[in-house]
């Protein structure tokens, strides 16, 4: 039996529980020792003197320390026994998993002794204790509240750790017990929700009333900087672009950018550039940090072959034609959220006293969620508190590299875990998970470790013990899967139900989180059919195939040719593009075959020019495609159904869809007959994709009980009493397009406005989508996916969690 035992590691745990008798035996002598200790200074009549009532103050809190000791030794053999039990329940898993919990993990016994009475800053938490979520502060937390600031501070902060609250406290010790006047500080975040809760918990430790503290986001935040310097320095209005609400100026910008992207000829390099558009490349680079001049290089670089030599090449047009669209959005005050970020870079990089006014304006600049930081951010940042001065505003900025999941939009975690290479740091950690169970939360320090080298080595400790559950679900199928989730959600919806006769679950206690559309194609059919409420955050994911990039641009080419008010050979031309590229023709070659004039290209031309000569079979599936879209244009009966399973045996379409993207495509269209009944199908959607916003407003306001659909990206920073993560296998989570980290390789997708998701970003997703729950995580893939295995995930190995 003991051999059982060590081969299992149930020796070992044993040990540990022996070990741990053993030290509450030897605190258990300790505290007799002090017993003796302090009869024999009551009975020292040289204690009795002088100093007689500070002695006794001293031995009240010794008896005081050792009733307390006494109870937490109690508490630990509890515990102790308590585990020994779950062991014992747990055997046969144990069996199987070796190491299903991970390393044995308590609760450092000194992270919640609190202050004593005597310390100076007893009243001030106890002023905010009631204001509190979690009722007394930890010592990592009061560490971080009382840090004196002689240093830049770095507060590493993991999931569910209260770094919230942690910091907003720290605000309220600056004015309250360091005498900082409120308009010297600043705080901002990412998001407008994350503003608006740091500005309530703000004012409810000081003691509610109006606040002077600067509370916003980073645009809002570099706005009210910007509008600050041109108060005091009235030509500062015209260093930069100005106007009136964003929202509106975004669609102005965008409509006036097309106008200029025709007169410059830049259609090629808006449409055929990769998946972004013009107006998002610019975007993506601006973020990055990137001036006109770059991204003028960039497209020298990796889009000339756009078109044919000219002597008026692309990147020059692109960069004439971004002076002239500058230049006219000053003039009409066309202003978009960017301009905010490059308005206050442009006074500060040029005006040596407007930069100096806005570095003596702050004394405290707190940023939260700082590994999702941008380049374009960190630069002004750096302006505005200079790492080569001493006497500079002091930042605090709290994060955690683990949860930097916006590489896609610029944000890099190198930031946060290079902060102290830039600035003289002090880094303090909170590292107590408030929110989950203890096995959730080894879950996700498992999974996260797997990021070797590229991250802040850390370990969350859990508060809370095991109440809930933490397993993987494998299902039959997609169906399967879908079916399971519903019911389990109906299950855990009528927990704790205390109306009598209740039989409709309440779904919002559950939260499905997924990584793309194409995890919840079998749900959402399943939802409908099962007629279970639900709302989904991005309701794009609602279009269903019409979301599918390349499925989505070759729809809308369609769509636009077969408008009558084109012009009907540009379009047409646009189509045999497409094809042309599809079968990994040159866009040099296709520009030169297309050429300028207009002409109308034949379907076998196009296919003699498309195809190899000795592929006489895809050749006629062209030919057919392109009849077949002409026979649609002159309104004949052409299956719809046909001209789609056509396009999917093209050669970049076969590679770059997923087979389970594909076969999604293939039986959604064979409900298509006629190009009105995929007309119809797409404006179906469209208008439930209209309805949701109502829903979501109603769900978010409690009006409304559904199920909850959620992306991983946009679940970040929220919590969830249940979450199921669905469809994690080997296209799933991580994603098919995922690649290994190859910083020169990076750098080149970079260059072409086209980042990449790498393994390690994704495993971070993956972490954050664990870490969110608080009492139930249920993790689930399908074993076959279109009647075929499926691959597992790496993930759940990573995990190790248990299967049910």
């Amino acid at each position: 039996m003991k051999i059982i035992d060590d081969l299992i590691g149930k020796s070992k745990l044993y040990e540990k529980i022996d070990g741990y008798k053993n030290q509450v035996e030897i605190l258990n002598t300790e505290l007799q020792k002090k017993h003796l200790i302090i009869q024999e200074l009551t009975n020292s009549n040289d204690i009795l003197t002088k100093e007689n009532f500070e002695a006794s103050n001293t031995l009240k809190s010794m008896e005081l320390l050792i009733e307390k000791t006494i109870k937490e030794n109690g508490e630990k053999k509890i515990a102790l026994i308590k585990q020994n039990k779950e062991i014992k329940k747990q055997e046969e898993i144990i069996n199987l998993y070796s190491n299903l919990y991970g390393e044995f993990e308590l609760v450092n016994d000194n992270s919640h002794t609190g202050l004593s009475e005597f310390d100076e800053d007893k009243s001030f938490f106890d002023y905010i204790k009631p204001k509190n979520d979690n009722n007394d502060f930890n010592n990592e937390q009061i560490a971080a509240i009382r840090y004196n600031m002689k240093q830049h501070l770095r507060i590493i902060a993991g999931a569910g750790s209260g770094k919230t609250q942690t910091i907003c406290a720290k605000a309220a010790y600056l004015v309250l017990m360091k005498n900082i006047r409120q308009e010297k500080i600043a705080m901002f975040t990412f998001t407008n929700k994350a503003a608006v809760e740091m500005k309530e918990r703000v004012e409810e430790f000081l003691d509610g009333g109006k606040i002077k503290i600067s509370i916003g986001t980073f645009h809002g935040f570099f706005k009210r900087m910007y509008d600050d310097l041109k108060t005091k320095f009235p030509y500062v209005n015209s260093m930069g672009i100005n106007g009136g609400d964003p929202k509106e100026g975004e669609k102005k910008y965008k409509r006036l950018l097309n106008t200029f992207i025709k007169k410059y000829r830049l259609k090629q390099l808006d449409e055929n550039a990769g998946d972004k558009n013009l107006f998002e490349k610019i975007s993506y680079w601006t973020n990055m940090g990137y001036s006109i001049e770059d991204m003028s290089t960039f497209i020298e670089k990796h889009f000339k072959d756009l078109e044919t030599e000219s002597e008026y090449p692309l990147n020059q047009r692109f960069k004439e034609m971004m002076d002239e669209f500058h230049s006219t959005r000053k003039s009409e005050n066309i202003v978009i959220f960017d301009d905010y970020m490059i308005n206050l870079l442009q006074v500060m990089k040029n005006d040596k006293e407007a930069m100096e006014f806005i570095q003596q304006r702050y004394e405290y600049i707190f940023i939260d969620e700082f590994q999702d930081t941008n380049p374009l951010q960190m630069e002004i940042i750096r302006l505005i508190c200079p790492s080569n001065q001493i006497n500079t505003t002091k930042l605090i900025i709290v994060g955690d590299d683990d949860q930097s999941i916006y590489f896609f939009r610029g944000a890099e975690p190198r930031y946060i875990r290079d902060f102290d290479q830039i600035y003289s740091t002090n880094t303090l950690t909170l590292m107590t998970n408030y929110r989950s169970i203890a096995p959730i939360v080894q879950a996700g320090n498992r999974v996260i470790q797997y990021n070797k080298g590229n991250r802040i080595s850390k370990n969350m400790v859990p508060f809370h013990n095991n109440g809930g559950d933490c397993f993987i679900q494998a299902l039959s199928n997609q169906d399967e899967e879908a079916d399971w989730i519903i019911n389990k959600s109906k299950k855990l919806g009528l927990v704790n139900r205390t109306e009598e006769k209740v039989t409709i679950p309440d779904y919002t206690k559950s939260v499905i989180l997924y990584r793309s559309n194409i995890q919840l194609k079998t749900m959402l059919q399943q939802l409908d059919v099962s007629d279970i409420p639900f709302v989904i955050e991005s309701n794009e994911d609602l279009m269903g195939i019409f979301n599918i990039d390349h499925f989505k641009n070759v729809f809308r080419s369609w769509e636009k040719f077969l408008n009558e008010e084109v012009n009907k050979v540009y379009e047409w031309n646009q189509i045999v593009s497409k094809t042309a590229f599809a079968f990994y023709k040159k866009k040099q070659e296709v520009e030169k075959f297309i050429g300028s004039d207009g002409m109308y290209i034949t379907p076998e031309k196009a296919a003699e020019f498309i195809c190899d000569r000795k592929n006489e079979k895809k050749k006629e599936i062209v030919i057919n495609y392109l009849k077949e879209i002409i026979h649609l244009k002159n309104r004949q009966p052409i299956s719809i159904k046909g001209v789609i399973n056509k396009f999917l045996t093209f050669p970049l379409i076969e590679n770059q869809l997923t087979k389970e993207e594909i076969k999604w495509i293939q039986k959604e269209s064979e409900q298509f007959d006629s190009w009105e009944d995929i007309i119809r199908r797409y404006n179906d959607l469209k208008k439930k994709k209209e309805e949701m916003s109502k829903k979501l407003r109603d769900y978010h306001a409690g009006k409304y009980n559904a199920l909850y659909l959620l992306t991983i990206h946009k679940s970040k920073g929220l919590s969830f009493e249940n979450v199921f993560i669905i469809g994690v296998h080997n296209e799933g989570l991580p994603s098919k397009r995922a690649v290994k980290l190859d910083p020169t390789q990076i750098q080149e997708f970079i260059e072409q406005a086209e980042p990449p998701s790498t393994i390690e970003e994704e495993r971070r997703l993956m972490y954050v989508a664990v870490t969110r729950p608080k009492k139930n995580l249920y993790i689930t893939f399908p074993k076959m996916i279109n009647e075929k295995p499926s691959k597992r995930s790496m993930f759940l190995k990573e995990l190790a969690l248990p299967f049910k």
